[in-house]
């Protein structure tokens, strides 16, 4: 399961036990190292969040804090966006910017005249003025695409996207789908006090056929539920999972 093990220089990340995530967690190793910018693309529930953690945490930034901003889908906030980032430079840490896909024309121009005034603050040291954390953003459309049908501005998406990082589907990663289903029994057996006795065979063969449209989120959500419901000592089978999926769905 999602794990951090830190020793000396040496920082290992196990996020992913699917072929489909190597050249991913190979990325964010590679990215975790530097402060260039970096944009984690992926659909909802993928793990978009959850990854930025990781990095921060396996990056020389990692001492410091890490900081959740969110970008509205108009302009309401934006000013307070860029005021709140020019704060934070001060910071040492990581600022994780996430849904920038859903700024519109005004809020995507005040983004980029920050970030290009930015530039020219950042530094290597301590000095009175110098930015001393990194930028992690997150977007659920394809910035680049948008950006060539003229959607979403290309300097921004630029300056945003020094390294991408796209995260496939939980749907596309089947290895991941039995791996997490049997870490959230785990974790809601334990906050639920209940004795459950794991997932049969043939749920896990049911797990791994199903769609998973709402990604690491309705599976979470699933195994949630599939303990709470369970008898004690109950092994999960497909009947429950069944039921249990059929209520979560949306």
């Amino acid at each position: 399961m999602p794990a951090l093990v830190r020793g000396g220089m040496e920082v290992v990340v196990s996020i992913s036990e699917d072929p489909a995530m190597k050249p991913v967690v190979r990325l964010i190793l590679q990215a975790a190292a530097c402060r260039a910018n970096v944009l984690l693309v992926g659909e909802s529930g993928v793990g978009k969040a959850f990854l930025a953690r990781r990095m921060h945490e396996s990056s020389p930034f990692g001492t410091g804090t890490f900081h959740t901003l969110f970008c509205m889908p108009n302009d309401e906030g934006v000013g307070d966006l860029t005021g709140k980032l020019e704060a934070l430079e001060s910071e040492s840490g990581t600022v994780y910017v996430r849904g920038i896909d859903l700024l519109i024309s005004v809020g995507q121009r005040r983004l980029l005249a920050y970030l290009d005034g930015r530039e020219g603050r950042t530094r290597n040291g301590n000095g009175s003025g110098w930015v001393l954390n990194r930028l992690i953003f997150s977007s659920h459309r394809d910035l680049r695409q948008e950006a060539l049908k003229g959607r979403y501005l290309s300097q921004l998406y630029l300056r945003a996207s020094v390294i991408t990082v796209d995260i496939p589907p939980l749907r596309q990663r089947g290895n991941d789908i039995v791996t997490l289903a049997k870490y959230f029994v785990d974790l809601y057996s334990h906050r639920e006090c209940k004795d459950i006795g794991g997932l049969s065979d043939d749920a896990q063969f049911f797990l791994m056929r199903h769609a998973w449209e709402g990604n690491i989120h309705e599976l979470k959500n699933a195994m949630n539920r599939a303990v709470v419901l369970a008898d004690e000592g109950q092994l999960l089978d497909t009947g429950l999972l069944k039921d249990v999926l059929t209520e979560v769905t949306v």
